[in-house]
């Protein structure tokens, strides 16, 4: 085995700006870089579709609070039962941590659904469709806020690049989140790649991706993970939960090579 210090030494500080008691953490500036990224890429994708960009806003604020709703519960049910039922009071507390993304996800589409049922313009289908386009980015930051955390580290390893998390052990180990995140980066121009290619021309295709892709690379990096609670046949808790996701994905990909799904949307007039 190489000599330990070839390995990248891993003890970020958390805080990127402090003052006095007060003090902005890395993993909050990388949601707000992600949501404002987020903001462009969605007014770039709506005015390609014909759609009102006045709309984005409250659009992301629909999907990010049921998203934040959905993530806090998640994590709750998923990983957390029998703490939280113990402790129901810190069920709100996210501040100290704790969002499962599968919960974030299906928190996402009440989101999306409650927002389409205030606002004809937009079908539930196609507003599902198009927004997987818009939060890639959103996803690669996040987790590259988890590795200025020394979060979700991964199994020990000698590869080269593995890194040291000093504040977990002495081990070397998979840097599990910069693989995630750097895997979303490519999953978010690879959506934009098949926008500019599709258009509206292919309904559906976009959420396929997004669920094969995304559920797909988190279902085998969950190998390089330490797993959260015990197995399940043979898989992590975590792995289990992106099978739904996954099979979703599958059908939906049957049905888009068949042509058979349609938006129902009521566009903006082109201008002029």
């Amino acid at each position: 085995m190489q000599d330990i210090l070839l390995y990248i030494n891993w003890n970020p500080i958390p805080d990127a700006i402090t003052i006095g008691h007060f003090s902005i953490k890395w993993y909050g500036i990388m949601w707000g870089i992600s949501l404002m990224v987020s903001f462009f890429v969605a007014e770039y994708v709506f005015k390609k579709a014909n759609k009102d960009t006045d709309k984005i806003t409250l659009i992301i604020q629909y999907i990010f609070i049921f998203g934040l709703i959905g993530a806090r519960l998640g994590h709750v049910f998923f990983y957390g039962f029998d703490y939280y039922m113990n402790h129901p009071l810190e069920i709100p507390a996210v501040w100290k941590g704790g969002l499962a993304s599968h919960g974030g996800v299906i928190g996402a589409l009440v989101g999306i659904y409650f927002f389409c049922r205030t606002d004809k313009e937009f079908s539930f289908f196609w507003l599902l469709d198009h927004s997987v386009i818009i939060v890639m980015f959103l996803a690669s930051f996040v987790r590259f806020g988890n590795l200025m955390n020394s979060e979700l580290y991964g199994t020990r390893t000698n590869v080269l690049w593995a890194f040291i998390f000093e504040r977990a052990d002495n081990i070397p180990r998979h840097p599990v989140v910069l693989y995630e995140s750097i895997a979303y980066l490519f999953i978010q121009f690879l959506m934009l790649y098949l926008f500019n290619k599709y258009k509206e021309t292919k309904p559906g295709i976009y959420l396929v991706v997004f669920l094969l892709l995304v559920f797909g690379v988190r279902f085998m990096l969950e190998f390089y993970k330490e797993p959260d609670g015990g197995l399940i046949f043979g898989i992590s808790k975590t792995q289990a939960l992106n099978l739904p996701f996954i099979i979703a994905g599958a059908t939906l990909f049957y049905f888009v090579l068949r042509g058979k799904l349609q938006y129902k949307t009521t566009p903006l007039p082109a201008n002029g």
